[in-house]
């Protein structure tokens, strides 16, 4: 057998153990424990290996999406100077390129990259004169060891797939991305290696990773985005990608990272270690250059009298050019612009007036066949266009696309054989694309006939790109219900629970909601409605957005009860009761508890009505009255021991050590998660072991605060945080993170370390902040206030203890997280005014 064919079969059988071993939990006999370690370790060798071999590796570039740029690229001599200057001045090390769509960001860095840096030929481009091409060409001293170019506009371009191709490409090879557990730990390990070698890494098209474009219909999307306040719109849909961007601004690399993006990215407001440059108009000097490389003739004067009224937009004078060219009568003469003058109303969007004569220039079957190309969301082979094909033969259709080409209006990269459309174009087409469901109709059957793997083979984000393809196009085809049956029995298990992919499950779902998340999604059936609100709030909450959560689940509450089923109403109460417990609502919280309690014992439904009882235990908890909340607890506890689930009984477990904690019981706490740790590794429940690891830590933590425990029990609690972070990163649990990270922060100052601690405190509240987790902040204040008058910083002990103090407050006495509003109030009083 071939290599491929052993894998293959190494592969299914790894499958089958691993189902054994799921249905066997602890009872997995020992020799199949052992056989899938082995597999597991042949298949990432052999990966790894393969990887190594197939990637290129330093000094070789790596074009991971080759960028597919027209003849006649011209001048950009300013830009291209300022690019080279950057790279060689070992200044700032991350440069943001902004600009409006159509400006010309993605052909700079890629014509600057391929001329001035590689020092390669850059087909159909103007030659620059011998001044301005020593102008732009990168010293020899600034040589670099290798360069990555990375363009997020590619289907399935990821911020997890950039990590990984990076870490090969930047190790040559000899670091595997399936050897690191988690994406932060990717995150670590790229930046190390970026401090320690000289590459350039290019990431084109950035905004796709900010949340103004983050949806499932961003190729289609222009220029104009929904602005907030605070910025959230520019801020980075993945924490990992900020804890990037943040880094590489602030650490001392000797990489340098350029971004062009559309938005400038949050993360990197006010951060000394990155520069910006907006890119604007073209330079007049090389739109008459352009316009004569284009074989257009006229006077100097005349072309730029042309151009001005576009303001030297690149992608509009590309287009004008081709208007130009293509005129019948007068073909190539640049008087032909003036039959096409920027009405006075339209000098804010003169590109658009351009693509519009663009347009309407082309014959009806052309017009047709750009808006119906214009449906792919990324470049596709000529046998995906040729699905959309109206004409009677492929000799008319190949004519058709060669005139798109030249107008500018399609691209076609040769190396590669992919056609693709610029995303000012993509967005115009499409707009104007007439039976949009009709064409999504034949493009579902075209990625229809694309296999896909079992969802229980699913291994990567990279497996299911098939079927988010077909899922797209069903959605966009008006096939609503069809799309989210697609969504249950494909794509909903091994996105939330195998890749913890809680963004890409938030874009999937939106795309149920085309009125607008505030409008009910497009069902048909109200309890498809229900369960959708359902889905997409619990990706939010895990992808750190109880804010968002909170409406979708009173909404699917409203729902359940017009139609009067208590049930799922109780258990939508208990969802949106643990949401307002994170954000600090305790009043409201309380109130759907107690209701979602009497809902369930009205209905005799007692395991729910255990769950209501053991969170409003953890809820009384917080509000320090303990006595109340052991109660609770104590009634939940009794309740699940009778229907034998002993998960839910580790969870009670688990809201004991939190009592005994914040009582400062610390051998009551570790009693009590060893017991947690115990019973969730029963049912292998991930969350509910990286909980009870995190509670066993932060219980020996608190213990070593007895001098006679304090070596043992932190060498104890290393290891159990350590399981905890690893784990927790691994699954992207955010909700839990800030607490390990914070416990890490207490294990460091009681190892002498205050700046570590110091360091993952900070981490934990960056996390908090973001997700708004106020009692989780008002832990992390006091913790900064306390290490802040360790070191006799009383100014900003003081600031800490009363911004915790204000998070503690909550909705006031009785609901505030009181025994942190007394530790606020006692550290302010022994501080002083």
């Amino acid at each position: 057998m071939s290599d491929d064919e052993i894998l293959y079969h190494k592969r299914r059988r790894l499958l089958e153990l691993q189902k054994k071993q799921a249905r066997a939990g602890i009872s997995t006999p020992a020799e199949i424990e052992v056989e899938i370690d082995e597999l597991a370790a042949d298949i990432a060798q052999h990966e790894a290996s393969t990887a190594r071999a197939a990637l290129p590796h330093p000094p070789q570039p790596n074009f991971a999406h080759p960028y597919p740029i027209q003849s006649g690229f011209t001048g950009r001599v300013r830009e291209r100077t300022m690019l080279s200057r950057w790279l060689g001045a070992r200044a700032q090390p991350v440069l943001a390129v902004i600009g409006i769509g159509g400006m010309g960001k993605s052909a700079l860095g890629w014509a600057w990259l391929q001329r001035d840096v590689l020092g390669l030929a850059l087909p159909g481009a103007t030659a620059d004169a011998p001044t301005d091409a020593a102008a732009c060409r990168l010293p020899e001293a600034a040589r670099l060891e290798g360069v990555l170019w990375w363009s997020f506009y590619e289907t399935g371009a990821s911020f997890e797939a950039f990590l990984n191709e990076a870490i090969v490409y930047a190790s040559a090879g000899d670091i595997s991305p399936r050897d690191l557990p988690s994406t932060h730990d990717k995150v670590r390990a790229l930046l190390g290696l970026l401090q320690t070698r000289r590459l350039l890494l290019v990431l084109d098209g950035f905004e796709r990773e900010l949340r103004a474009y983050a949806s499932l219909g961003a190729a289609y999307q222009g220029d104009a985005v929904a602005r907030e306040q605070q910025g959230e719109h520019r801020a980075c849909v993945s924490p990992h990608a900020a804890r990037f961007l943040r880094a590489a601004a602030t650490l001392p690399l000797l990489s340098r990272i350029l971004v062009t993006s559309r938005l400038f990215p949050r993360e990197l407001d006010e951060l000394a270690g990155c520069d910006r440059h907006d890119l604007e108009r073209l330079d007049p000097d090389d739109a008459v250059a352009f316009f004569q490389t284009q074989g257009i003739r006229g006077t100097r004067a005349e072309i730029m009298a042309a151009c001005a009224p576009y303001g030297y937009h690149a992608l509009a004078l590309r287009l004008l050019a081709g208007v130009v060219k293509k005129h019948r009568r007068t073909p190539g003469d640049i008087r032909v612009a003036s039959q096409y003058q920027v009405l006075p109303e339209l000098k804010g969007q003169a590109q658009h007036h351009i693509l519009q004569v663009a347009y309407d220039q082309l014959d009806a079957p052309k017009r047709g066949l750009l808006s119906r190309l214009a449906a792919f969301r990324s470049p596709m082979p000529y046998d995906a266009l040729a699905a959309l094909n109206n004409y009677t033969d492929s000799a008319r259709f190949d004519q058709a696309l060669d005139e798109l080409e030249q107008r500018g209006l399609l691209f076609f990269d040769r190396q590669q054989a992919r056609y693709d459309l610029h995303p000012v174009v993509r967005g115009y087409a499409y707009e104007r694309l007439a039976n949009k469901s009709r064409v999504h109709t034949r493009l579902y059957d075209y990625f229809a006939a694309i296999p896909a793997p079992d969802k229980n083979e699913v291994q990567t984000l990279d497996d299911l790109l098939p079927v988010i393809e077909l899922y797209h196009h069903t959605v966009r085809a008006g096939r609503y219900d069809h799309a989210c049956n697609l969504y249950y029995e494909r794509l909903g298990h091994p996105l939330y629970y195998r890749l913890g992919a809680y963004q890409t499950c938030i874009e999937l779902l939106l795309a149920l909601f085309p009125d607008g998340e505030a409008r009910p999604p497009r069902l048909s059936a109200e309890n498809d409605q229900a369960w959708t609100l359902t889905a997409l709030a619990n990706a939010y909450s895990l992808a750190g957005q109880p804010r968002r959560a909170v409406p979708l689940f009173e909404r699917h509450n409203a729902i359940r009860e017009a139609a009067d089923d208590k049930r799922n109403l109780a258990i939508g109460l208990g969802n949106l009761a643990s949401q307002q417990f994170i954000l600090g609502e305790l009043a409201a919280a309380e109130r759907n508890l107690r209701r979602s309690i009497a809902l369930c014992h009205e209905i005799e439904d007692e395991r729910h009505e255990a769950i209501g009882h053991q969170n409003l235990g953890r809820l009384r908890t917080y509000q320090g009255l303990f006595e109340e909340a052991e109660a609770e607890l104590g009634l939940a506890h009794s309740l699940f021991e009778r229907h034998n689930d002993q998960q839910a009984e580790g969870i009670v477990w688990a809201y004991r050590v939190l009592r005994a904690l914040l009582m400062n019981t610390p051998d009551a706490a570790l009693e009590a998660a060893r017991r947690a740790h115990a019973l969730a590794d029963v049912n292998h429940n991930e969350r509910d072991i990286i909980r009870a690891e995190w509670l066993i830590g932060a219980a020996l933590v608190a213990q070593a605060e007895g001098v006679e425990h304090a070596r043992s029990s932190l060498a104890e609690a290393e290891v159990h945080l350590t399981t905890a972070l690893t784990r927790c990163r691994k699954i992207n649990l955010i909700e839990l993170e800030p607490d390990i990270l914070l416990a890490w922060a207490k294990w460091h100052r009681r190892s002498g370390n205050a700046a570590q601690a110091r360091a993952d405190a900070n981490e934990a509240l960056a996390i908090a902040d973001r997700c708004e987790y106020r009692l989780k902040q008002a832990d992390i204040h006091l913790f900064l206030a306390r290490l802040a008058m360790d070191a006799g910083q009383h100014a900003e002990a003081r600031q800490h203890a009363t911004t915790a103090h204000a998070r503690a407050w909550c909705d006031g006495p009785p609901h505030c997280y009181k025994p942190a509003l007394d530790a606020a109030a006692q550290l302010l009083a022994a501080i002083g005014q």
